[in-house]
């Protein structure tokens, strides 16, 4: 094997793939396996394993298999929390920075729909909506926040009220049943149950283009004479923003198609859309949704031109024409960033987050690093659909090389950068952030198999071995035992990475 950084090994390739899938990851043109959108831990097919044992001299172990994910069962004879329960996460969202990140209330209509569900005659269909709604806003409440009531009360059994009353949310399209799903949305997605996040926003994001979210009220005519930032009509866009960066993320996440078209719908940033500055000094009418809603709309194109099935069936020359457009694009993207928070991919670069920076800052400097990371690898990582000749094919193979590094040194920074998550986040991000690591981990662990002579592989192999450790300090012993489960596979799959990394560098030294 050469020595060289992202080596090449040629190896026949499956023209019957079951299902490439969005979420795939290929190496030479060689289809590797995929991420589970169940469990969120990657999975090796069988060329993948083939492929593995030729360059490491033994098959990935099997892991256990994780448990479905089984319908929270309700518990108890409360129909909703106490009164006094809401009011008080009512109170913490609306006085927090939160209100400006997740626009998961309707805030100018939201305490009628209180009032109407805990007075109003049970049977009736808005009734009903409205109880959904506060048992909804109720569990993101205790997800985000904990405990701030006496009365205890756990997100899931919130969760589990509110999916009983999902017949009437999805037999009465309104305001609450927008609010209820994207709610539900948000604490799947939170909780890492994709399959039900994203079967929730697709019926949040309709409820919302019925009632016009997906276009732009200042294009249409229909804007009041006085912008009110939290008017429901301000509202319903800003719920569009939130359901469009969740359409996408979950698209690049789990390999579900996007359920939103652009085509459709007006991209228009918000009114008083800002710059990462401004988290200084919160504004009414500032939008911030999590992340920079300027690379979800790249994460968009990265979906239509590399990783949707037309793309699929794109040409190598055109593949890698996207690639380099994407890249040129989210390289403009980056440099717009003011210096002191901007993403780096120089090996030394670590990420700083100043103690005197409000948490919310904190949390978007930390997010835009590991998404601009994420995405930069997922874009040069599709050049593993190309096949390099055996001979030949110099400037070919420079540009797949090209893309490979930049993918390696993406992964390398996301790793680097891991330990910074457990300062900032809650628990509850745990499995929104898991992505991160366990990606960039087969990428780096590609690289080992295929170069492990190289004189990086010994740090690659370093890196590998920190992220079990660096896993652990990102969740609390507070998540169920559901989820010890799960976090116990994804650190034996790290760990099952580090051992046949290990086997290639021996396997290579020994000259096998």
């Amino acid at each position: 094997m050469a020595e060289t950084e992202l080596g090449f090994m040629e190896f026949p390739v499956n023209q019957d793939l079951p299902h490439p899938g969005l979420g795939g990851f290929y190496f030479n043109g060689v289809h590797l396996g995929g991420i589970s959108s169940h469990q969120g831990i990657p999975f090796f097919s069988r060329q993948g394993e083939e492929w593995i044992l030729a360059l490491a001299g033994c098959k990935p172990a099997s892991l256990p298999s994780c448990p479905a994910h089984a319908p929270t069962q309700v518990t108890g004879t409360w129909d909703l929390p106490s009164r006094t329960v809401v009011d008080t996460y009512l109170s913490a969202f609306t006085t927090s920075a939160k209100r400006y990140v997740f626009p998961i209330i309707d805030e100018a209509s939201f305490p009628d729909v209180v009032e109407k569900a805990y007075n109003g005659q049970s049977d009736q269909a808005d009734i009903v909506c409205a109880k959904a709604c506060v048992l909804a806003f109720t569990c993101i409440g205790v997800h985000m926040d904990g405990q701030l009531d006496m009365q205890q009360i756990e997100a899931d059994q919130c969760a589990a009220r509110a999916c009983r009353l999902m017949p009437a949310v999805l037999a009465n399209p309104s305001s609450e049943s927008i609010q209820v799903c994207t709610m539900l949305c948000m604490y799947n997605i939170f909780a890492g149950n994709v399959a039900a996040a994203a079967t929730y926003l697709s019926v949040a994001y309709r409820f919302a283009s019925m009632l016009g979210a997906h276009l732009n009220p200042t294009n249409t005519g229909t804007t009041p004479a006085k912008h009110n930032p939290y008017s429901s009509q301000s509202y319903l866009r800003r719920v569009f923003w939130h359901c469009y960066m969740y359409d996408k993320d979950i698209c690049l996440r789990a390999g579900y198609p996007s359920i939103i078209d652009d085509d459709q719908c007006d991209l228009s940033l918000p009114p008083g859309y800002k710059e990462i500055d401004d988290f200084d000094s919160f504004k009414d009418g500032t939008d911030l949704i999590p992340g920079d809603m300027r690379l979800t709309i790249i994460k968009s194109n990265t979906i239509r031109l590399l990783y949707c099935a037309k793309a699929f069936r794109t040409s190598e020359v055109d593949l890698l024409k996207h690639i380099r457009e994407l890249d040129a694009e989210l390289e403009s993207w980056r440099i717009s960033i003011p210096p002191e928070y901007r993403p780096n991919l120089v090996s030394s670069y670590r990420m700083q987050l100043d103690s005197g920076w409000n948490r919310a800052k904190q949390c978007h400097v930390l997010v835009i690093h590991f998404e601009y990371y994420f995405l930069l690898s997922l874009i040069h990582s599709a050049s593993g659909r190309c096949r390099i000749p055996a001979f030949g094919g110099g400037d070919h193979r420079a540009n797949v090389n090209s893309c490979q590094h930049l993918a390696l040194q993406a992964s390398r920074s996301t790793l680097a950068n891991l330990s910074v998550v457990s300062q900032v986040l809650n628990s509850g991000d745990f499995w929104y952030f898991i992505q991160y690591p366990m990606s960039a981990s087969l990428t780096i662990f590609c690289n080992i198999l295929t170069s492990p002579l190289n004189s990086r592989a010994g740090d690659d192999l370093e890196l590998l071995q920190r992220v079990p450790r660096l896993i652990r300090d990102m969740y609390a012993p507070t998540l169920g035992p559901g989820d010890g489960v799960r976090i116990g596979l994804v650190e034996q799959f790290v760990e099952e990475l580090l051992r046949l990394g290990r086997s290639a560098a021996h396997k290579a030294a020994v000259g096998g």
